[in-house]
């Protein structure tokens, strides 16, 4: 017998059955409510092990509001599937294509905001400066962080799901995903300080216009992060581990 879907309004048990869900599994069904978490201020990546009231109490969020927007997602169509239902190759081929292309081709551009910032307003504004630092450090740590994963764990993983004896010098694969979570961790505590910088990414009303598009870049930037480590995290890494036990 098949499960009502959640995200029909004219469910009598809607609300309750949204209510009742882990955050992370609203996510794994369709990606695009990672979006709408991040709207409302829930942190669906370190917070997706907590029911949805959980959450909504814990982040003071707008319980009507949120759930109108959850209900909408599948009048709107176009439904992401749930990424935990892809093949370890596919859900690789993924990750590198959407999520490390995405920072790759962000992360140097917040950079130049940044440093454009520094120049024409670092003297005046003393949160910029420790801004463009902890920007540069996230990106510094990301880029390698990317590297090893494309180069040494995922092809990792991939020979675990082929059934390849590989030569690797880490031993278990759990060595290098705790190594990967561990950076996981690092890089959001990272985004936790500009956050604080920016004050949640709102610009003062004097802000310049690229002022403004770096603070609307970062928080574009983070909600992919999160949704990027959340797959890893919570799909891609148990995936892997289940296939040495």
């Amino acid at each position: 017998m098949s499960q009502p879907n959640i995200f029909q309004p004219e469910s009598l048990h809607a609300k309750e059955q949204l209510l009742a869900c882990r955050v992370g599994e609203l996510v794994a069904n369709d990606f695009r409510s990672a979006h709408l978490f991040s709207q409302h201020g829930i942190d669906f990546c370190c917070g997706g092990g907590i029911s949805l009231a959980r959450a909504i109490q814990r982040f003071d969020a707008d319980e009507t509001a949120l759930l109108e927007d959850l209900m909408a997602l599948d009048s709107q169509g176009d439904k992401q599937p749930g990424l935990d239902q892809l093949p370890l190759p596919d859900l690789l081929n993924y990750i590198e294509a959407t999520h490390h292309t995405f920072v790759r081709d962000k992360a140097p551009l917040l950079v130049e905001y940044s440093q454009k910032m520094v120049r024409a307003h670092g003297e005046k504004h003393a949160e910029i400066k420790p801004l463009a630092g902890w920007i540069r450090a996230l990106v510094e740590d990301l880029m390698p962080h990317l590297m090893k994963e494309e180069q040494i764990l995922f092809p990792a993983i991939l020979g675990l799901h082929n059934q390849v004896e590989m030569q690797n010098c880490f031993g278990h694969i759990g060595n290098p995903i705790n190594a990967m979570l561990h950076e996981h961790d690092d890089a959001l505590q990272i985004f936790e300080k500009i956050r604080e910088l920016t004050n949640d990414f709102q610009p003062p009303a004097h802000a310049c216009t690229t002022w403004r598009v770096c603070y609307a870049s970062l928080a574009e930037f983070e909600a992919d992060l999160k949704q990027h480590i959340y797959l890893e995290n919570n799909i891609l890494f148990p995936k892997a581990l289940a296939l040495t036990a």
